[in-house]
């Protein structure tokens, strides 16, 4: 049984230390990342420009007469002003996983140069000999048994 957790805890060890030791994590979080946030802000642009053209057609087809349509922003405006918000989260989220890549690349080089993982060692159980001692009698002590009080029932009427 010993052997076979000593075994387990080398083979986990290996692979911890194999995962420490993994330069390309980095690259692949922030390349993984790039390709999610490219795929966000396409998929953004596709929707704005739908919704754009679907409120262009409408406004064609109905031409509604609605006080004050001047100080609302024009179907385009909004989608070129939701777009700018979109691009600026993107740039905002591609920084933070590039800090996130460089902290892993340092979290690395810094276990790679500590050498977390120690070695297994085996050690054995001391065993000391039972000690043996007379059982001790205690004299048996008379106390009065405890009398109880029954209580009066009350009567239900």
């Amino acid at each position: 049984m010993f052997e076979q957790i000593t075994k387990f805890a080398n083979e986990t060890s290996t692979s911890v230390t194999d995962a420490i030791n993994d330069t390309d994590i980095s690259e692949r979080f922030t390349t993984t990342s790039d390709q999610v946030l490219d795929a966000v802000l396409d998929t953004n642009r596709r929707v704005v420009d739908f919704a754009v053209t679907t409120a262009d057609r409408i406004n064609e087809q109905i031409k509604l007469d609605v006080p004050f349509a001047d100080s609302f922003p024009t179907p385009t405006v909004a989608g070129e002003r939701y777009l700018e918000f979109v691009e600026r989260a993107v740039s905002l989220n591609r920084d933070m996983n590039q800090r996130v890549a460089e902290m892993i690349k340092v979290d690395n080089a810094k276990a790679a140069a500590d050498k977390v993982v120690a070695p297994v060692k085996k050690t054995v159980a001391k065993r000391t000999p039972a000690k043996k001692t007379p059982a001790k009698k205690t004299a048996a002590k008379k106390r009065p048994a405890k009398k109880t009080v029954a209580k009066k029932a009350a009567a239900s009427k």
